[in-house]
């Protein structure tokens, strides 16, 4: 009998030992992982240097997208500009995968421990007759929660990985023009979380209801007064309802996305954040405005693949039309040549002529 005890002991040091190293591979590759985060968020940082954004306050507008010159030289810094965005993208998909790589395999060591204390309570429950009593509450129960458990998790985390899979493909798709895979970019964050996130409650729901059958719980009558009382919290929170079939005609029919520039109403500004239930936009002032899907009915996207400013030059009767005109036209080509704006124009500003004579005696003149 003691010798027993002695065996039950010497495998609980086991088992402690086996901890203390699991743990320090974990601490390891915490550390790894956040290292490599730090990256991530910077790779993040210069994927949004190639967003569409838009200036609230200014009087006029810069168009982000991408032009298709005749000049071979313009080709070249365009096709350039091209494929150092899509290394971005590519890289930080990369780092992505990378990081779920680290995710995998903290969540094995997870299991590794999970497994060695229960063989080892088996091992020593084995060693003790006298435990054996509680076999069926302290083993066989146990067992069949953390088989749920761990496929439940497991499938999660493929369902993830697949999903991080096709938003990279989606992302990186050679075919697409620039503005396109910058407007695929600001896309993908928002619909592969959405997809995550319901993803998970699924299944989180389908392992409750699985945990719920070990314990003899009856769930056909826990789903049928579910079902009451969904019908009665559906009664209660129509708008709620409104909000998530309003967010999901969102994202299907690309409406806006994260990083866009858009107007509601008589609110404006910055998407910051959009999901489901609420969108919030960032205005010039720097307030945080949040609205609930339902309430958007009309929205004006400022900076959805291309946007144009109407711009007009005031100047006075005694200049010559003509002179003012040329003139214009040439201060035009020389921005579109310039390097700072060329990869910012879609073409070259179009000087549209005068458009009206004011009451001051100023004659506009009108670009577009």
């Amino acid at each position: 009998m003691w010798q027993r005890i002695g065996q039950a002991l010497q495998i609980s040091i086991g088992l402690v030992l086996g901890s203390v190293v699991l743990w320090l591979l974990r601490r390891t590759l915490i550390r790894k992982q956040t290292a490599l985060q730090v990256h991530h968020q910077e790779q993040i940082a210069a994927v949004k240097q190639g967003v569409v954004k838009r200036s609230e306050g200014e009087t006029s507008t810069t168009i982000y997208t991408i032009e298709t010159s005749e000049k071979k030289t313009d080709a070249d810094t365009i096709a350039d500009g091209r494929s150092q965005f899509l290394d971005t993208i590519r890289r930080q998909f990369s780092l992505k995968h990378q990081l779920g790589i680290y995710s995998l395999l903290r969540w094995l060591l997870f299991w590794a421990f999970i497994l060695m204390w229960y063989i080892g309570i088996v091992v020593i429950m084995y060693r003790v007759p006298y435990l054996m009593r509680w076999w069926t509450d302290a083993i066989a129960r146990p067992l069949a929660l953390l088989i749920i458990w761990f496929f439940i998790t497991l499938v999660i985390r493929i369902g993830k990985i697949l999903i991080d899979r096709l938003t990279d493909v989606w992302t990186t798709h050679s075919s697409l023009p620039l503005s396109e895979t910058q407007r695929i970019a600001l896309r993908a964050a928002t619909v592969s979380g959405a997809l995550k996130g319901l993803i998970t409650f699924v299944f989180i729901t389908f392992g409750i209801l699985d945990f719920l059958k070990i314990f003899n719980v009856p769930t056909s009558s826990i789903l049928a007064g579910g079902a009451v009382i969904g019908i009665a919290i559906s009664l209660g929170s129509q708008s709620l309802i409104k909000d998530l079939v309003n967010g999901c005609l969102i994202l299907m029919e690309d409406q806006f996305a994260v990083g866009d520039v858009i107007e509601i109403a008589d609110k404006s500004g910055l998407v910051e954040n959009l999901n489901l239930r609420v969108t919030q936009l960032r205005n010039s002032e720097g307030k945080l405005i949040t609205i609930p899907n339902s309430n958007i009915m009309n929205v004006s996207n400022l900076t959805r693949l291309w946007s144009r400013v109407d711009f007009s030059i005031v100047v006075a009767y005694e200049n010559d039309p003509k002179q003012v005109l040329e003139i214009l036209k040439q201060v035009c080509k020389q921005l579109y040549s310039e390097v700072e704006w060329r990869d910012r124009l879609l073409e070259s500003p179009q000087v549209l002529g005068i458009d009206d004579l004011s009451h001051t005696g100023i004659v506009s003149a009108r670009l577009d």
